[in-house]
């Protein structure tokens, strides 16, 4: 009893915080942190990612006006025949297509022919539209769970009992559109854990390192002493 409470105590203060006409982006930032009410997820990981305004009078036209330009950017890059392409981007999309069937291989859901085929339209047009890191494999991860959770306003239930043809093929392309901003909006902040010798993972590996340094200095003297690489651990 104390449980549903607590529940419906949490549901009734999202319910507020994201019927006001400005979404105070902290407060819900703070409300999110314990874990957001599932059928409440779309709305609020637009939000919180900058995708969606937090001004309820422009989010619905700031949101065909992205999707709308998603599609534009398919059309140009995605949906073109391999002779109008340079042998990297031949390359980047066929390394694309090994890896979509890798995503999530042990839920049948993600080894449907659609979703395979949105996959592949989110992950290459992003890495054309992002020359600087291209595609590296691991991103596909990054989608999977944007796509779950778009997908969930449209198909109830176990995900082991979805499918995407009970969608239509314009709320598909809008279910990918959000994907690929939200996956932009999030990549914005570590694009350089990506890129050529991946330097946002270095500096993330020295700040490690001196923690432990601070924190522990018995421990990160004798992984000295080992000649360890902290980055392997």
């Amino acid at each position: 009893m104390g449980t549903r409470a607590t529940d419906s105590a949490r549901v009734t203060k999202f319910s507020r915080e994201l019927s006001g006409q400005t979404v105070i982006l902290e407060r819900l930032r703070e409300l999110s942190w314990s874990g957001v009410t599932p059928y409440m997820r779309p709305n609020v990981w637009r939000l919180l990612l900058g995708y969606a305004p937090s001004n309820s009078d422009r989010r619905e036209g700031a949101l065909r006006r992205k999707r709308i330009e998603y599609l534009d950017c398919v059309a140009q890059f995605y949906d073109i025949p391999d002779t109008e392409r340079s042998a990297d981007e031949i390359s980047m999309l066929r390394q694309i297509a090994v890896d979509c069937p890798r995503t999530v291989p042990d839920v049948v859901f993600f080894q449907q022919a659609q979703v395979q085929k949105s996959l592949a339209r989110i992950l290459y047009t992003w890495a054309i539209r992002h020359p600087a890191s291209g595609y590296v494999q691991g991103i596909n991860d990054l989608v999977t769970p944007f796509l779950v959770v778009f997908l969930s306003e449209y198909l109830k239930g176990s995900i082991d009992s979805w499918s995407m043809s009970a969608i239509p093929s314009e709320k598909i392309s809008d279910i990918e559109a959000d994907c690929y901003w939200c996956l932009s909006k999030l990549l914005d902040g570590m694009q350089d854990h990506y890129t050529f010798a991946q330097p946002g993972i270095q500096r993330l590996v020295f700040k490690l390192k001196e923690l432990v340094r601070r924190i522990d200095g018995k421990l990160y003297r004798g992984l000295s002493v080992l000649s360890l690489k902290l980055h392997f651990l």
